[in-house]
């Protein structure tokens, strides 16, 4: 169970509705209604999914004792996909033709043949399946915090689209991607509504067009939350932050220490200069990050070192969905038994969201406010230094 132990990934999701306070077997049962169990006779659909105990791929069973810790019930969606690859369809059907064609005297196949064919294929296709021959089945581990109504998941796309479906039609409840976007709506709905829909994107440095033009994101202006640039901003807020004050943000719970590191992943804001990506210790300093940004280009992920609260965190964040990966948890020391390791781990997660929500919040607060023009101006004069460092 990954969430149990080793690193995690994942993307947050609110529950909307009358979210449970506590987990009951209710719940188990309508997991346990909802699993997904292949059956043994007739031809699977292409694609099938269902709730799995979290275990292992076959694990059908929810109970208190595997899928209950700490207020949070811990389980997978498992998603099957039924599909014989289309170059073995060809050769299947290449090899009968052939076979059908040796003995006619033309050396070619009749029309009756191929359709006789064609059938043939159909039938093996059918019966390739009904044995689970080209079965593919992949576990999302899911962890559900009732008391912070989040859902935790790497679930994107179509695979979003089919947690949200199910989820729905088990519990009545709708589950809310917490993007940048709409994470900055939620800090900054209760009393700063106006300055949320009066958010534009920054102009860090001249477009290609010159001084007016102001980037335009393309990524988040195709997508489903415009104001997902927000995440860019924070994390080039970051990136100055940890360069040029010593890496260390003050936020309302604690200071928080920053530090890029190993990876970090540039996009033109203009949608001119194309990508970077970059690997290594320390990215932020090398010189193609400081070239990148003078061109125009922004983080859209990056590794990350945070230390708050004596405890220390290493993580990828995705900047647009503040999607975290590999998220390296404190140690938990000399547990009990795993049960109590494993509700350590999911306090040792709550934490790690309060720090990374502590900085996003720090961040909008800054972003909202009458002092996020002169922020502007410093983090345009930081750029315009890196990048004459660079080339010194």
């Amino acid at each position: 169970m990954p969430f149990s132990s080793g690193a995690v990934s994942f993307r947050r999701f609110h529950v909307a509705g009358k979210s449970p306070k506590s987990i009951t077997q209710d719940m188990l049962d309508k997991l346990s209604e909802h699993a997904l169990r292949p059956g043994e006779f007739g031809v699977p659909e292409e694609i099938e999914y269902g709730w799995s105990g979290g275990r292992h791929v076959l694990d059908g069973n929810f109970s208190f004792e595997h899928n209950a810790y700490a207020d949070a019930l811990h389980f997978a969606l498992r998603i099957d996909t039924n599909k014989v690859p289309g170059s073995l369809k060809k050769a299947w059907q290449m090899m009968e033709e052939e076979a059908a064609a040796k003995d006619n005297p033309s050396g070619f196949i009749s029309k009756n043949q191929k359709r006789e064919v064609k059938d043939s294929i159909r039938k093996k296709i059918d019966q390739e399946l009904r044995e689970g021959k080209f079965r593919r089945s992949k576990l999302l581990p899911i962890l559900w915090d009732l008391p912070t109504k989040t859902l935790y998941c790497s679930a994107t796309g179509a695979s979003f689209e089919k947690l949200s479906e199910i989820f729905e039609r088990t519990f009545g409840l709708e589950l809310e991607p917490l993007s940048a976007g709409t994470a900055a709506l939620k800090v900054l709905e209760h009393g700063h509504k106006r300055d949320y829909e009066d958010l534009r994107p920054t102009r860090f440095v001249p477009g290609p067009e010159g001084e007016g033009q102001h980037p335009d994101y393309p990524w988040t202006t195709k997508g489903p939350q415009p104001k997902d640039f927000v995440g860019n901003e924070f994390l080039l807020w970051l990136w100055h932050e940890g360069d040029a004050r010593k890496g260390v943000v003050a936020t309302e719970a604690d200071q928080v220490s920053i530090f890029f590191d190993k990876s970090l992943d540039l996009d033109c804001a203009y949608g001119q200069t194309g990508k970077d990506s970059l690997r290594g210790d320390g990215p932020s300093r090398m010189p193609e990050a400081r070239d990148g940004l003078r061109s125009g280009k922004l983080p859209r992920k990056a590794g990350l070192i945070l230390e708050a609260n004596r405890q220390q965190y290493s993580l990828t964040l995705g900047a647009e969905g503040l999607s975290v990966g590999g998220l390296k948890l404190p140690d938990v020391e000399e547990a009990e038994s795993p049960r109590v390791e494993f509700e350590e781990r999911v306090g040792l997660l709550r934490d790690f969201c309060k720090v990374l929500d502590g900085l996003f919040e720090s961040f909008l607060k800054l972003r909202a406010s009458s002092g996020w023009e002169g922020q502007t101006s410093k983090i345009r004069k930081w750029i315009l230094q890196t990048s004459k460092a660079a080339a010194a």
